[in-house]
């Protein structure tokens, strides 16, 4: 993949990483509050869903729920090799931990109507219920100003990372039963959103600007729910190389990027009673769990109804966006 011709990598020495030093104390990778084998995270007998769970941030996310005990996992994307393949590898990592997960696969295009719901028609049919929907699939357009890239490129990207999620979310919660026990919907989001003189996030705004749209959304899905029926939380995985910066020039050694055990663990963290207080928020996998849910932290998330949602702050005295 050719580098953006456009980009200076010179720019890399300045590059905001606010996402990663919002608490005191950020992480790179998993860590003890968050790690997927503590009792307190278990997840026996729940039936996880992940979209783009194939590769990557989705895969990672499928071991840690299987180190957590999961009951099942299923995992879909568009490529039915990269899915059997992943299956394999989680059904060796679960034999070599004892894990007792199983795993399915299906091949959907998160943005195509008729295959959304023919997974969802499936799940009926074989008297499976997600109990944990993980919104991971994404989709990057050319790196261009929104003015040069085209309606089609720009709407092709709203419809994977807008329509695909807030799709599963509806057939999610339409299943039978669905108030018969909790249920949690994770959206993995990018910090991006809020990063916009990002040079990198500059010279791709329909990344953000899709992604904004989604986690807004999802958020509106959270005020309708009480989190021990519908535990709703948008996240930043983190810095984690992969094609994107590829696509800039840049190597993997250029930055402090993060490992992918990090949103792995976390999303197991997000789906457990303990994140009850995140409720409808924003937050990144590298913050301190322990951290926000104490001093300052804890006292701006239970004042403030604002504090780490989307908004627009300040059209009222309040301080308080409508």
């Amino acid at each position: 993949m050719a580098a953006h011709k456009d980009f200076d990598l010179s720019s890399l020495a300045n590059m905001d990483t606010a996402p990663a030093t919002f608490t005191m104390v950020s992480h790179n990778s998993t860590y003890g509050a968050i790690d997927p084998a503590r009792p307190e995270l278990a997840q026996a007998g729940q039936t996880v869903l992940i979209t783009g769970g194939g590769t990557n941030i989705g895969k990672a996310i499928a071991t840690a729920f299987t180190t957590a005990h999961a009951k099942t996992v299923i995992i879909v994307s568009r490529n039915k090799a990269v899915l059997d393949a992943a299956v394999e590898e989680l059904k060796s990592y679960a034999t070599s931990i004892a894990s007792p997960t199983t795993f399915l696969s299906r091949s959907v295009d998160v943005s195509k109507d008729d295959e959304v719901v023919g997974l969802w028609d499936w799940l009926a049919a074989e008297d499976i219920s997600i109990d944990i929907l993980v919104l991971n699939a994404a989709y990057f357009a050319e790196a261009k100003l929104l003015h040069n890239l085209g309606i089609e490129s720009l709407w092709r990207e709203f419809e994977v990372n807008v329509k695909g999620p807030l799709h599963f979310a509806e057939k999610f919660q339409k299943q039978k039963d669905f108030f018969k026990s909790p249920k949690a919907l994770l959206h993995v989001t990018t910090g991006a959103i809020h990063m916009l003189k990002n040079p990198i996030v500059a010279a791709r705004p329909s990344y953000p600007l899709t992604k904004s749209t989604a986690t807004f959304a999802i958020m509106q899905i959270a005020d309708a729910y009480k989190p021990d029926q519908l535990q709703v939380l948008n996240f930043h995985p983190g810095m984690l190389y992969g094609d994107g910066w590829r696509a800039f020039g840049i190597t993997e050694d250029m930055l402090p990027f993060d490992s992918l055990d990090l949103p792995g663990s976390f999303a197991v963290w997000a789906a457990s009673k303990e994140a009850h207080f995140l409720h409808g928020r924003y937050v990144a996998a590298n913050w301190d769990v322990d951290e926000l849910r104490t001093g300052d932290f804890k006292k701006h998330l239970e004042e403030n109804p604002d504090y780490l949602r989307l908004a627009i702050v300040g059209v009222r005295e309040t301080g308080r966006a409508y």
